[in-house]
């Protein structure tokens, strides 16, 4: 298999390429960075930035496919597709929730992949502030620590309006579907603030899981 065929078969079409995840055949990073270049220079591959590559796409309208900052991002700190190694926080969360309708600037995340403890930087034109997880996240703890880190931030459910109300309603809904029980709430809880435990409770949330 050569460079090219493992990439298109490792990575795919119009799908972030990381210089440093590619493993051919133990061949060293400046070898990769070479062929790399190659591919560049020939028109088989795009640069995004700096070490992100991707094949693009020919569009029905006769031009390459381009690749979305966004979704770099979240190919970075959030998952691959098959993996779960992130999720969205913050006032990124506030608003996936529906609890916002305004619409943050910058991409924030919790994240396996980031060693400090907070960390704001630019992929293309997307400000992603990566936050390092309070525990490894995975697939099966991943809706209950979002879930957490959403009663954390949330100041007084008392204070909500009717709309604020229905749309926890909704995103609690969403998380019990998808897995997550009271005593996966129990298990993690501890490793967030107070606020979390506190909010479940006057929201009544926590008896949604009873």
């Amino acid at each position: 298999m050569t460079f090219n065929e493992y990439l298109l078969a490792q990575f795919g079409v119009n799908e972030p390429i990381y210089a440093d995840e590619i493993n051919y055949e133990n061949y060293s990073r400046p070898w990769v960075l070479k062929e790399l270049k190659k591919l560049v220079d020939s028109g088989e591959m795009k640069r995004f930035d700096r070490g992100i590559y991707y094949f693009s796409k020919k569009m029905p309208w006769g031009d390459d496919s381009t690749l979305s900052s966004r979704k770099i991002a979240m190919r970075r700190f959030v998952t691959d597709g098959n993996e779960i190694y992130g999720y969205i926080t913050g006032l990124s969360l506030w608003n996936m929730s529906g609890l916002s309708t305004q619409v943050p600037n910058m991409l924030e995340v919790a994240t396996n992949n980031e060693t400090t403890r907070v960390r704001d930087i630019y992929i293309g034109y997307q400000r992603v502030r990566a936050r390092k997880s309070r525990t490894e996240i995975t697939k099966d703890n991943v809706r209950t620590l979002q879930l957490l880190d959403l009663m954390s931030i949330i100041q007084s459910p008392a204070e909500m309006d009717e709309t604020e109300q229905i749309m926890l309603k909704k995103f609690v809904r969403k998380v019990k579907e998808a897995g997550v029980t009271k005593e996966s709430i129990t298990k993690y809880a501890s490793i967030f603030p107070a606020l979390a435990s506190k909010n479940l409770i006057e929201s009544g949330v926590i008896y949604d899981f009873a």
